[in-house]
């Protein structure tokens, strides 16, 4: 079984990194389209930066960053300057019998990306999946290093997480018009024996499939950076593991709408226009692993959640208020 989920797993996220390396002609036109007159005003905050400080930007259908980075604590800080939602995962490239797999190596799964594709969106899911035994077995040790979670347009959103020394790819899937973002960029991390210290969190959060999220049941407005903390991490229906969130809910959010919108396995999940304000959060990291979200919190309604097949289930939707004084956790229901 366990054979079979690593599989399955593998497959998964070759699908989506192989829309990103090699742009159908609908993506093309969908990058097209991002030009500077659809460019959006940032809000950006000033959040205290731990570690080494990397700059992220994205102005379309792209991420900007530098191309080399030291290891260490590191904090990213992602303004999205495009007028869609986008998250940006980290992803550790392994070195397979001495030899470091690269960006490059991506180019060799396009022409088994668009015949699996054809099947699976015309509802032949199973013959789909089957063209994907031809995928390098590579990838079945990419480490997904954690990043910053879902951001809305015109927001900026920071995660710090410890990179290692190695070659990375950062990357988003999120679909507009049921397409893929094509996002991806290659990383270099050198050693480095600076950075070593981790943040001092304000507040504590733990994310399990046993227990989903957990906090604390009191939380004050203002600038706060929250530890999460992955007690353990493997794949879900969708066959990804678990991450976390931030959402700004209003009066009028649909909040049934937004736990659907979770999983990228149907037509609507992960879909433009998202259902509501996401604010960054930790994206999906090995067990044992803690990220660091900065984040400032002004009076109101917010959640948690998971990008997981129906998070309230699973315990990972949890809703809170924010307000001057103490504000109270509660469970999603």
């Amino acid at each position: 079984m366990k054979n079979t989920r690593s599989l399955k797993l593998m497959l998964l996220m070759m699908i989506l990194l192989s829309a990103f390396s090699c742009k159908t002609e609908e993506e093309k036109h969908l990058s097209h389209e991002m030009s500077a007159e659809q460019a959006v005003i940032v809000n950006r905050p000033t959040f205290p930066a731990y570690g080494n400080l990397v700059e992220v930007r994205t102005t379309g259908m792209n991420f900007i960053l530098p191309a080399e980075i030291p290891s260490g604590w590191t904090t990213f800080r992602y303004s999205n300057e495009s007028p869609f939602t986008h998250f940006m995962l980290v992803d550790k490239l392994p070195v397979v019998e001495g030899k470091q797999i690269t960006y490059a190596d991506f180019g060799e799964i396009a022409a088994v990306f668009r015949d699996a594709m054809d099947l699976i969106n015309v509802g032949k899911s199973e013959e789909g999946f089957a063209k994907f035994s031809k995928l390098p077995a590579w990838f079945s040790k990419v480490i997904f290093s954690g990043g910053v979670g879902l951001v809305s347009p015109g927001e900026t959103a920071q995660t710090t997480i410890f990179v290692e020394p190695g070659t990375y790819v950062v990357e988003c899937y999120v679909k507009t018009n049921g397409v893929f973002h094509p996002m991806s960029k290659q990383v270099i991390v050198k050693e480095s024996s600076l950075n070593q210290t981790p943040p001092i969190a304000s507040l504590e959060l733990e994310i399990s499939r046993e227990g989903g999220i957990e906090m604390p049941a009191e939380i004050m407005a203002g600038q706060q950076t929250i530890a999460v903390h992955f007690k353990d991490q493997g794949p879900h229906e969708h066959f990804l593991g678990h991450d976390v969130h931030l959402v700004k809910l209003e009066e009028n959010t649909d909040t049934g709408k937004l736990n659907s919108w979770m999983t990228w396995a149907t037509p609507e999940g992960l879909n433009t226009p998202a259902p509501v304000k996401f604010l960054g959060g930790a994206q999906e990291m090995p067990a044992g692993a803690t990220a660091y979200i900065a984040v400032d919190l002004k009076p109101g309604n917010y959640a948690w959640i998971a990008e997981v097949p129906d998070p309230k289930s699973k315990n990972m939707f949890k809703t809170f208020s924010v307000t001057d004084s103490s504000p109270a956790l509660s469970e999603n229901k």
